[in-house]
Order: C-alpha cells, then structure tokens, then sequence
C-alpha cells in the first residue's frame, strides 16, 4: 500500500502543475487576436511534435528493447494504433456535429478542440503511469535514495512539460467562447488521468510494464494525428503567413530542451 500512496502523491503533483497552466485562462482576453492564435497553436503543435518524439517514442524504443520486445515492431504498431484511435474519433466528431447543426441544438465545442483535449488526455495515461511506477519502487524500497532521486527527477519533467499542456487545452476552450472557470477545469481535467492510472500502474506493475512501449507509442500517434490533422492547418490561416511556423518552432524547442534536460 505504501507504494501506491507514493504512486498518487507523484502523480498528484505532475497534475497540480497542469492545472497551473490550465489557469493561464484567467490571465488572457477572451477575444484572442487571429495572429496571437496562430502563434498559440504553432507553439502547442511544437510542444506536441516535441514531446511526442522526446517523452513518448524515445523512451518506447529504449524500453522494449529492455524487454527484448521488437521494439521498431512495438512502436511502430502502437503508433499507428493511435492514428486509427483519433481517426475513428475524429469520424465519430464529424457526424456528431452534422447531427447537431442540423438538428439547430446549442453550439458545442469545435472538432479540432475536442481532438486536442483528447490527444493531451492520451498523452498523459502513460505518462502517469511511468511516475506511478517510479514511486511505487520508491515506497517498495524506501532506502535506496537513488530510487528516490531518479522519481523526483521524473516527476519535475513530467510536471513542468504538463504547464504548457495545460495551457494548450484550456486557452482554445476560452477562445471559442467557453467561460474561463469551465475552460479551467476541463484544461486542468486533462491531467486527471495522470492519479488514476498511476496508482492503477502502482497496483498492477508487472502487467504495466510490459506494455509500457505500446502504450508510449500509442499516445504519440494521437497527438502527432492531431497536430497534423488541426494544429498545422490552423496555425497558418492569420494575416501573417509565417507566424504560426514561427509559434510551432519556438514550441518544439522549449520542448525539446524541458525533455532532455530534464529527462
């Protein structure tokens, strides 16, 4: 039980942090200029990209080759079964929002936006996991202080990569008329996932670990689809035609660098 509690503590934290930029909302206008909307969404589609290869695919690869896995096969796999996940999603939106235009019900939350809550939402199952676990080996042996150093370490990565998540979900929300207190709580909601399946991770770890690279590979698959898919288009449609590129850039590389240098 100890390991657990240790499991929900890590994991508790990495998604206090989410909610931290989740409240970001709370900060901005509500009428987003079209130019400073490109710029957020290149950036969220660099956070993405970055975060994909770094924190998802890197570690997929790295981790089923410890488990004398395939690992191209895994992870490859894996990465396709997320395509198809948010392809089937994506389909289900679209008729869904034809239903609702047609029938003249209240305005619901554009396509786009509901498949970036989702991909950010995937991305943090495995992520929750992997703290979960780095803590559960932390409570099953307290006095290895490396055990200890090396969860504290991968919770401050994790937590610091989810402020910008954060902001990703809840600033689109904003933008397409939700309240800011709403755009909060889904934003931070995110995350949530993050307590739930690192103690379930905690709980079932030899089971868990095994299908780790898949389950990594799974959720680049649905943010890559998303950032491909929405991100990119849209960044592209303001007045200045280089300045989501410009966005998805700086993105990628404070990323890139949160990823490696805090591992």
């Amino acid at each position: 039980m100890t390991g657990i509690f240790y499991a929900f503590l890590g994991t508790l934290f990495t998604f206090s942090i989410t909610a931290l930029g989740a409240a970001n909302v709370f900060f901005m206008k509500k009428e987003i200029s079209d130019n400073v909307q490109c710029i957020f969404l290149g950036f969220a589609g660099g956070v993405m990209i970055a975060a994909s290869v770094w924190s998802l695919l890197i570690p997929g690869i790295e981790r089923a080759e410890q488990l004398r896995q395939i690992s191209w096969l895994v992870v490859a796999g894996g990465f396709l079964l997320g395509v198809i996940l948010l392809l089937v999603i994506d389909q289900a939106i679209r008729k869904k929002g034809n239903a609702t235009r047609q029938g003249k019900e209240k305005k619901t939350v554009k396509r786009g936006t509901a498949l970036l809550v989702l991909a950010i939402t995937a991305h943090n199952i495995p992520e929750g996991m992997a703290v979960g676990l780095a803590f559960a080996m932390v409570g099953q042996n307290p006095s290895d202080a490396s055990l200890l150093s090396g969860a504290l370490a991968l919770a401050l990565g994790i937590g610091i990569q989810n402020y910008p998540e954060g902001a990703a979900v809840a600033l689109p929300l904003l933008k397409e008329g939700m309240s800011r207190k709403r755009a909060f709580v889904l934003g931070s909601l995110s995350a949530a996932v993050e307590p739930v399946f690192g103690v379930l991770a905690a709980a079932l770890a030899g089971l868990v670990l095994d299908l780790m690279p898949l389950l990594l590979a799974l959720a680049a698959g649905t943010m890559v689809y998303v950032v491909v898919q929405e991100l990119i288009p849209e960044a592209h449609l303001g007045e200045k035609e280089h300045i989501g590129t410009l966005g998805f850039i700086v993105g990628f590389v404070v990323m890139m660098i949160l990823d490696v240098a805090l591992g």
